[in-house]
């Protein structure tokens, strides 16, 4: 299920692709397997917060009892950050540290999971609630930052924000609350004939072509390709200008016997597998897919993106796949090369 949050960092176009490529997709996956079960058996999901962590814990509660996507079957969730007769009656009386603990207490139940968000992830509150949760048999769920803290030594899962700023980390948890929130609805209430998930993985195999066209039906998916044998500025300046122009990009990348074909028997310089883990390293790259022919007109066909992306020496009448793509309702676009860069000219300066 970190298929989920992989798409939705994407969907945010957040650039700190390292996030994604962390322990944290699948402690996501985890956490989200831990709700839907606790769901299923019919516990409950208590969340609480302090400051703006607060209105993520109501943020919280509000998609899961009402509704995230779409229509469906209320789930049980509270917020412990209301009401605020409850709240200020037992920080008066018993101090604010017990606020959320005496409300776990009174609340709670074996089996049902409490999500506490704590930038720090050491606020007193919240340390307090999870000492109860453990002594009830509730599973504590901490979203915090990047840093070790008394949250992350003591709670069951630990979805770290990779970053210690307070204002990223709070981006980021907003982003894990909807993440959340929509992985729970739609592994509960499956609609039929959803489009599936993007894939989560950013290099894809051939049987992978068709579970990708689906999920990318009515998205704003670009298309280009070549062997990047040389990956040079020029290469990555295109790359980044078509990534511009929609939600997402897919690099179709040639084969090694592909690339021998076309450039000669001393071709590729780098291999397959190498050639496609620098291009998925690149932020602006959302997927890497081989193809084994001369043109990647049938992979073009198989995905059928809405933009079809060639660099400037190509027009329409050149470009493998332009009229599937219009002829589909597509656009094709030509971005102007970068001038001084070219693959032609660093093999001519190196003598070969």
């Amino acid at each position: 299920m970190k298929k989920y949050f992989n798409e939705d960092l994407r969907a945010m176009s957040i650039t700190a692709w390292s996030a994604a490529e962390s322990e944290l997709p699948a402690v996501f996956a985890k956490t989200v397997d831990t709700l839907v079960t606790a769901l299923r058996r019919k516990n409950r999901v208590l969340v609480c917060g302090n400051g703006g962590s607060a209105a993520d814990a109501e943020h919280f509660a509000g998609e899961l009892v009402g509704r995230f996507g779409y229509d469906r079957a209320s789930l049980p969730c509270i917020s412990l950050c209301t009401p605020s007769a409850t709240f200020t009656a037992i920080a008066n009386d018993y101090g604010y540290d017990q606020v959320f603990k005496r409300q776990v207490q009174g609340l709670g139940s074996a089996g049902d999971v409490l999500i506490g968000i704590s930038t720090s992830g050491n606020s007193p509150n919240i340390v307090e609630a999870f000492k109860a949760a453990k002594e009830m048999g509730i599973t504590t769920v901490a979203m915090t930052g990047s840093r070790d803290s008394k949250l992350s030594q003591s709670a069951d899962i630990t979805l770290r924000a990779p970053s210690t700023q307070t204002p990223r980390i709070q981006e980021i948890h907003g982003l894990l609350v909807h993440s959340l929130c929509r992985s729970v609805e739609e592994e509960i209430f499956p609609v039929a004939g959803r489009a599936p998930a993007l894939p989560s993985e950013k290099v894809l195999r051939h049987g992978q072509i068709v579970t990708l066209a689906a999920a990318i039906a009515g998205r704003q998916a670009v298309f280009t390709n070549g062997c990047f044998d040389i990956l040079h500025p020029g290469h990555v300046y295109v790359l980044k200008e078509a990534r511009k122009l929609g939600e997402l990009l897919i690099v179709g990348l040639n084969s090694d016997s592909s690339v021998k074909r076309l450039k000669g028997e001393t071709r590729p310089y780098h291999c397959f597998e190498d050639r496609a883990a620098v291009l998925a390293a690149l932020a602006c790259v959302d997927y890497v897919v081989g193809f084994d022919e001369d043109t990647p007109k049938q992979l073009i066909e198989a995905l059928t993106p809405k933009i079809l992306v060639k660099g400037g020496d190509y027009n329409h009448d050149t470009i493998v796949g332009a009229d599937w793509v219009t002829g589909h309702g597509g656009e094709v676009r030509v971005v102007p090369l970068l001038p001084g860069h070219s693959t032609t000219g660093i093999l001519k300066n190196n003598g070969k």
